[in-house]
């Protein structure tokens, strides 16, 4: 999927700055749902390496402001229902899970904003729903 990035570094409540550029830049290009990419392994409170990503229809490169194909793969998804700052069990559940399947997953991996807060009103947290995407590596034998 064609997206237009912004990659950042340090806590992932600045990622709201980064999602509202790229509104205010492609707003009426915009065909998806708010992508954040971690590309970071593991969680981090702070320093935490990401990118903001939003769906488009069309757009070139500006800035720091990257558009680029976002290659897609295998992998297993998780729905999170509930505020963002009570995620981390999801992701306990959906790591575990791919453990268990001997999975190995690819960095970075996927948060797709499905229902959160809107550029005007916050929403209520206990609503939003997130889906928690991993990449896993193809095994040699599939």
């Amino acid at each position: 999927m064609l997206v237009a990035a912004i990659r950042m570094q340090g806590n992932y409540s600045d990622a709201g700055k980064g999602f509202s550029r790229l509104g205010k830049k492609f707003g009426r290009h915009i065909c998806g749902k708010a992508i954040m990419l971690h590309h970071d392994s593991e969680y981090k409170e702070e320093d935490a390496n990401f990118e903001v990503c939003m769906p488009i229809r069309k757009g070139e490169s500006t800035g720091n402001i990257e558009v680029r194909e976002l290659a897609g793969g295998t992998c297993i998804s998780l729905i999170h229902t509930g505020p963002y700052d009570q995620i981390g069990p999801a992701y306990d559940k959906i790591t575990e899970f791919a453990r268990q399947q001997g999975y190995q997953i690819k960095v970075p991996t996927r948060e797709v904003y499905l229902k959160g807060p809107g550029m005007i009103l916050k929403g209520n947290p206990k609503k939003y729903v997130t889906e928690l995407q991993m990449l896993i590596a193809e095994s040699a034998t599939t």
